[in-house]
């Protein structure tokens, strides 16, 4: 018999076919904001019955050379490894989920990285400081590396984000996945809207009318097909302000998920392009999920 996993008042079939996500990697700095995001993991990994990783990385402080450390690096995994006992305790104090905690010496991006990777993590959460323009960039910095980075589908979920079923999730893209795009590569997205069944829609942003009327005849035929399953509705809006109008678009629909596509571009590109991924990382309010384009 297939379990049935309890949300809200509906209860969902989880499909023993689908395998994607039975472990979820949660990046903890014990600020208010991972601890929002490790409450978000937590209730997500109770939908997909998948074994939680509370991760945090640690580092020693620079001092001068004629000044005593602060903590010796042998004291600062103690001391992190019982904040990580204490985090784990007031996310899951019913035991609801398979819990275990690991710390790491090392710069936050490439730990949890390294982590995710040799733990066969199928997502990574990370949060978002939800206030301060300065604030915000500070602690966005790793969750925009790691969405650069990542060869795991990654969830950035803002400060003031709470977990809620899912019931829209909106896909938006700058344009059709390449034909010859890795067949795994919605494997998170399919995953979460066949435990959850919400409306999903593709979106496309256009900077001008021409350019929105283009869209609507030039729909994304390859990712239609791809979530064919889930009868997607396929929307093309104006906006010059892409970060504005899909926060607009997401107000207005009442999506609860954003996905998106991490494209990967080339170093010029960089240079003169401002990646839209990127902008949303810090301008969403809702949870972000991130698909990078070269699945691991």
């Amino acid at each position: 018999m297939m379990p049935v996993i309890a949300t809200g008042t509906r209860q969902l079939v989880a499909l023993k076919k689908h395998t994607v996500m039975k472990t979820i990697l949660i990046a903890t700095d014990f600020s208010d904001a991972a601890h929002n995001a490790s409450l978000y993991g937590v209730e997500l990994a109770k939908a997909f019955n998948a074994r939680v990783i509370l991760f945090c990385a640690y580092q020693q402080v620079p001092v001068p050379i004629t000044e005593t450390p602060v903590l010796t690096l042998e004291e600062m995994s103690i001391r992190t490894q019982r904040q990580l006992e204490m985090e784990a305790k007031a996310i899951n104090k019913r035991e609801t989920v398979i819990l275990e905690t690991i710390h790491k010496e090392g710069t936050a991006t490439s730990s949890i990285l390294e982590a995710a990777k040799q733990n066969n993590a199928d997502i990574i959460i990370t949060g978002m400081k939800g206030s301060g323009k300065n604030l915000r960039k500070v602690f966005g910095s790793t969750a925009s590396a790691l969405a650069a980075k990542s060869t795991i589908p990654l969830i950035v979920v803002p400060e003031e984000a709470q977990f809620s079923r899912i019931d829209t999730i909106a896909l938006a893209n700058e344009s059709d996945i390449e034909p010859d795009a890795d067949v795994h590569l919605l494997d998170a997205l399919r995953e979460i809207a066949e435990i959850f069944q919400p409306k999903l829609y593709l979106v496309r942003i256009a900077q001008t009318r021409f350019r929105e009327a283009f869209e609507i005849l030039n729909r994304p035929f390859k990712l239609i097909r791809l979530m064919q399953s889930f009868d997607p509705v396929y929307e093309s809006i104006e906006g010059r302000d892409i970060p504005k109008a899909l926060n607009q678009f997401i107000e207005s629909y009442h999506v609860n998920m954003l996905a998106m596509l991490a494209h990967k571009h080339s170093l010029p590109e960089r240079w003169f392009i401002k990646s839209t991924t990127r902008s949303m990382v810090f301008e969403s309010h809702i949870p972000l999920l991130i698909l990078p384009d070269r699945p691991a």
